[in-house]
């Protein structure tokens, strides 16, 4: 089998999998819990309250870890994913080959990213809004808890990100082609409950589960 006829299986397997649902019956409660889903087109993630009656990020993820805890925000921006291309690709023109094969063949060097926000809104083509059950959340942050790799005095280990309102955590679990950053953001969601593809190793197959916001013609 060719690396072409490989490539285009892959392709045709993510494309099935974005399109086909897990969780059809799922319908967004009526007053719930705000969070949002978004993509810079590489890479997608969840942004979550950093305070709200379900649950307190603030023991985990603190203005202390930031250079500059200004920057601390109303909420948080968390993904998960391959260290080296996290590190050194923020847009897809700077993925780097070395990167991008250690991420194919696979590697237990992953991490969290978390970004700190104010007061997020819902924008056409990278941010979309969706309302969660406190059961559902509960769900949502435990499996990114989970992820955390903690001291054993409980805290994470932060390092600098791209910017002064963002961080890195070291993390656990394998990233590979077929477990990408897309797909964590996925599974996170759907294992909670949340309608959401079956399979989605790239943003686009993420955020089609995710209606955008309306604009205002006022």
């Amino acid at each position: 089998m060719t690396v072409t006829t490989v490539t285009s299986i892959y392709l045709l397997a993510a494309l099935a999998g974005s399109l086909l649902p897990a969780n059809q019956s799922w319908q967004q409660p009526e007053h719930g819990i705000q969070l949002f889903v978004e993509t810079n087109g590489l890479h997608t993630g969840i942004i979550m309250p950093l305070q709200s009656d379900a649950h307190d990020w603030t023991n985990l993820i603190r203005p202390e870890h930031l250079a500059d805890p200004t920057q601390y925000g109303s909420h948080i921006l968390v993904g998960w994913g391959h260290a080296g291309v996290y590190r050194n690709a923020q847009h897809w023109r700077d993925l780097r080959f070395a990167d991008a094969a250690s991420a194919i063949i696979g590697s237990d060097s992953v991490l969290l990213h978390v970004y700190h926000l104010k007061y997020p809104q819902p924008y056409p083509h990278y941010r979309r809004s969706i309302e969660v059950t406190e059961a559902e959340y509960r769900k949502i942050v435990a499996a990114i808890q989970k992820r955390f790799v903690l001291d054993d005095k409980g805290n994470p280990t932060p390092s600098p990100g791209y910017g002064d309102d963002d961080l890195f955590y070291e993390a656990s679990g394998h990233y590979n082609a077929f477990h990408t950053c897309n797909n964590w953001t996925n599974e996170v969601l759907a294992n909670a409950g949340i309608r959401a593809g079956l399979w989605t190793p790239f943003s686009g197959g993420v955020m089609r589960w995710f209606p955008e916001p309306q604009e205002n013609t006022d």
